[in-house]
């Protein structure tokens, strides 16, 4: 998958990975996807937590998206 425009606003969920994890998460605004990516980064780090990205344009990057970007870049 290619992403086209890095300026467009982006939100980022961080999902508790585990079965006594909460369900309610609220997303995170961001100005633009390229400081999502970069906070999303940070988190794949974290043991427990799972990064999700959703563009404005409606695209959702996963977890496993994220870590082959990041590893990439």
């Amino acid at each position: 998958m290619q992403i086209t425009n890095l300026d467009e606003p982006a939100d980022l969920t961080v999902w508790c990975v585990g079965p006594r994890s909460s369900k309610a998460v609220e997303p995170v605004a961001f100005s633009t996807l390229r400081a999502a990516l970069r906070e999303a980064r940070k988190v794949l780090k974290m043991p427990g937590l799972a990064p999700w990205i959703t563009t404005a344009d409606g695209l959702i990057l996963t977890p496993a998206w994220l870590a082959a970007y990041t590893a990439e870049t």
